[in-house]
């Protein structure tokens, strides 16, 4: 009998106006709360160039060097080159070892009489931790293909004696040219025996 439809509209609106004004209110609080959230994770508190939510070492002294996580980068260790002087008596030991090197005819195998100017040179590169480049060579006589072997295994079998005597197999490079760089010619008998060579560089 006191029900009035008007009145019971104009609550119900008012209840919905109520609970809009609520989830507006919520809404913003929230939009406000992120935008917090991002701008502090997205910031840069110790100006490194990496946001605050990825730096995974924060508070960096400013004008630091860091990686991606925000860590500093550590300073690479100064490699410190000793400067070694080749002597003219080096040159000497090495000229000597050069000029005695013999092989059998046709291997790579060293004749014993090379090896005691040899291992003056392995003394060498011990005492000194020279770098020492070895280069085989042959004369023409043959196919390519066997003398560039011939040549590489000579220059090897050069290497794998001086390091038996303690040289460091690091700092010594074998090469085989075969009869691609000759220093004679290759007609006569004495040509062809300068081609045939090791040398040491």
């Amino acid at each position: 009998q006191n029900f009035s439809p008007i009145a019971a509209i104009r609550e119900e609106s008012a209840a919905e106006s109520a609970e809009l004004r609520r989830a507006l209110s919520t809404s913003e609080q929230n939009r406000l709360r992120d935008q917090e959230q991002y701008a502090k994770d997205m910031g840069d508190d110790d100006m490194d160039g990496v946001a605050n939510k990825f730096d995974k070492c924060p508070g960096t002294v400013a004008n630091t060097v860091v990686d991606g996580a925000g860590c500093p980068l550590k300073a690479p260790v100064p490699v410190i080159r000793e400067k070694v002087i080749v002597t003219e008596a080096d040159r000497k030991v090495v000229g000597e070892a050069i000029k005695n090197l013999e092989f059998d005819l046709g291997k790579a195998t060293i004749k014993a009489r090379s090896y005691e100017t040899l291992n003056r040179v392995a003394g060498l590169l011990v005492e000194k931790n020279f770098s020492l480049k070895l280069a085989g060579h042959t004369d023409n006589t043959g196919s390519m293909a066997l003398n560039l072997r011939l040549s590489k295994d000579r220059a090897e079998a050069v290497k794998a004696y001086l390091v038996s005597q303690g040289a460091n197999p690091s700092t010594i490079e074998a090469t085989g040219y075969g009869p691609n760089q000759p220093i004679a010619t290759n007609k006569t008998a004495a040509g062809r025996q300068q081609n045939r060579r090791v040398e040491f560089s």
